[in-house]
């Protein structure tokens, strides 16, 4: 599944692959300390009934998980409450259902497999859906769903290229792309509507922006020359996301003001990934050490940091961080083996 290299472009190819996922029903909870981040924290493996490899993708301001497994026949969405308990759910008439995004109200955006192509879909908290797809759209993957109910992502169109696209709470859609994009990939909004991802340019170099509500677009570049792909936005409009060659990235965290702050949670490293920013400032990723093996980490606003694994286990990759700075992920015990769902409580 996952080795040194694609490990560090995981975040940027999840939303463009069906992988296999977990194995067989498992609650265990292990106790891990880690330093500063609180007295204790503890690490909750799950996996849904049924799963053969888990990977959560989302955790909301209540501790609510969603992601997807696969079973010995597709892959399936799943709500795991705060209480443990878990609902399984497919998009009407889908063959494979990715759930990215869940929100503080427990709607749920992500997309699904139908006849060759993907399409978007909203679920509420009562687990109806509403698909769509932006028009003249080819596939369509939905990324980020804020407070209000809207949903950011992008789709591709006849000719094979990416746009972004906002859709409202009132199934308005709108589609955007920055000047110059060959490829366009919109990965987070927040509380306001801002929205943040990146694009591709005539010689393959990324770039971040940001999209104001009025549908201003601002781009940038977290170092000169380099790739730069951000992960997630907060409501203060702070960025982070990954800068450098694919293979080798540093984190990154942009102010609102457009101040760019470089880090390396363990210096040397293979590689940092930035994958989620709460409201508090606090960034939760992962860094590939030197000697193999995927370790968290959480950045706090004051530049510390905390990094954290299991035991036995050489891959373990967080994906989304909380409010309360609870997070999300799941991990391997070697490349060979399957994936667990994992919940760090702190």
């Amino acid at each position: 599944m996952i080795a040194n290299r694609s490990a560090l472009a995981h975040v940027f190819l999840t939303t463009n692959r069906r992988a296999v996922f977990s194995l067989g029903l498992a609650l265990f909870v292990l106790a891990l300390s880690l330093g500063a981040l609180a007295q204790q924290a503890t690490i909750t493996s799950f996996d849904p009934p049924g799963s053969l490899q888990t990977e959560p993708l989302s955790i909301n301001s209540a501790g609510a998980v969603t992601g997807f497994y696969e079973d010995a026949t597709a892959s399936h969405g799943f709500l795991r409450a705060p209480d443990g308990s878990f609902t399984s759910f497919d998009a009407p008439g889908g063959t494979g259902t990715t759930p990215m995004s869940i929100n503080s109200a427990g709607s749920i955006a992500g997309y699904y497999l139908e006849s060759q192509m993907f399409h978007g879909f909203l679920r509420d908290p009562e687990g109806n859906f509403t698909t769509f797809d932006p028009p003249g759209s080819t596939s369509t993957m939905a990324a980020s769903l804020n407070s209000a109910g809207t949903i950011a992502g992008y789709y591709t169109v006849a000719d094979h290229s990416f746009h972004g696209f906002v859709r409202y709470p009132d199934g308005t859609i709108t589609s955007f792309v920055p000047a110059g994009a060959t490829f366009t990939r919109a990965t987070s909004i927040n509380s306001a509507g801002v929205i943040t991802g990146s694009y591709q340019d005539s010689a393959q170099l990324y770039h971040g922006f940001v999209r104001a509500t009025n549908g201003a677009i601002t781009t940038f570049l977290a170092e000169s020359g380099e790739n730069c792909l951000p992960a997630s936005i907060n409501s203060t409009g702070e960025i982070t996301g990954q800068s450098g060659p694919l293979n080798d990235p540093r984190g990154f965290l942009r102010a609102a003001d457009g101040t760019i702050t470089l880090f390396t949670p363990v210096a040397p490293s293979a590689g940092v990934v930035p994958t989620g920013l709460n409201d508090a400032g606090m960034i939760g990723g992962f860094y590939v050490a030197l000697s193999a093996g995927g370790h968290g980490f959480i950045r706090r606003p004051n530049g510390t940091f905390t990094t954290f694994g299991l035991p036995d286990v050489q891959f373990i990759i967080p994906l989304s961080i909380n409010a309360g700075g609870a997070v999300t992920g799941y991990y391997q015990a070697s490349v060979y083996t399957t994936s667990h769902g994992f919940l760090l409580s702190p």
